[in-house]
């Protein structure tokens, strides 16, 4: 009987000194307290209006600017801004390498299953950018596919998946990695055609000086579907509380004067507000 209980005893111990070394299995630190104590890690993808670097070397746009507001209201204070490529955002946050994904990352079924999302911040329409006077003639992923135009998208977005889904070739699709390399290959003639969201085509044709580009009328459907994405901050699956505050916190800010004029500053306009909920994007 005594042997056994100075088993327990040395087991549990043991078991003690064990998750003292073991990531996640002590003393994890949580969202909410890392934005208390050191700051919290942010990554985002170098894209204008959301986050992108200015000539100074700040960086600015929608999500990084809403997010500091927010996380300033509620307390909490911002360590590092990382930028990453597209690809290794979600990657990132479920290696617990970042935080928060700020990165207007739209909110669909799919990456509800992997990450948390708050509630949408924007709710966008889409647009092409052509060749002044719009020499094929194009106006939506439709026209593109009955051209045979060839047109840019930046890889792994929802633009290119949308070009697939009503018959654009892959080979005709040609993803790039990030807007400037959009405008370029339509100048120098390798591209017919580059589609992005509105406000990303209005903020690059005005920072370009406009020459030689046109932005076609913005669209909301494709094939018959709707096609306004709504862009929302994503978090770790495990961070449910932390959201579930981060949403009341957010609720109290969208829509404000405030709001609008960090909207506004970044090409984004008032009707371009969310419209449409998280729970409702992650079911449709």
């Amino acid at each position: 009987m005594k042997f056994d209980k100075l088993r327990r005893v040395f087991l549990l111990g043991t078991a003690c000194v064990a998750a003292a070394f073991v990531p996640g299995l002590a003393d994890a630190e949580t969202v909410e307290e890392r934005g208390q104590g050191d700051g919290l890690r942010v990554a985002y993808y170098n894209f204008a209006p959301f986050a992108y670097v200015d000539e100074s070397g700040e960086v600015i746009g929608e999500q990084v600017e809403i997010l500091r507001t927010v996380l300033d209201k509620m307390g909490l204070k911002v360590r590092l801004e990382i930028s990453t490529e597209w690809g290794n955002l979600i990657p990132g946050l479920k290696a617990d390498r970042f935080d928060i994904v700020a990165a207007a990352m739209f909110v669909t079924p799919k990456r509800c299953a992997e990450v948390s999302f708050s509630e949408p911040t924007f709710g966008i329409q889409q647009a092409i950018v052509v060749p002044e006077g719009n020499p094929k003639g194009l106006s939506d992923y439709d026209s593109v596919r009955n051209t045979e135009a060839t047109m840019a998208a930046i890889a792994g977005t929802a633009q290119v998946d949308w070009a697939k889904s009503v018959g654009v070739e892959e080979s005709r699709i040609m993803q790039i990695p990030d807007t400037p390399t959009g405008l370029a290959a339509i100048r120098a003639g390798r591209a017919d055609a580059f589609a992005i969201d509105a406000p990303g085509a209005r903020l690059a044709i005005a920072s370009d000086g406009g020459a030689g580009f046109e932005m076609l009328e913005p669209f909301s459907e494709v094939d018959g579907k709707p096609a306004s994405p709504h862009g929302a901050y994503a978090f770790r699956q495990d961070e449910a509380e932390f959201v579930k505050k981060f949403n009341a916190a957010l609720a109290d800010f969208v829509g404000t004067p405030e709001h609008i004029a960090i909207m506004e500053a970044h090409g984004l306009q008032k009707s371009e507000l969310p419209s449409r909920s998280t729970s409702d994007l992650c079911e449709s």
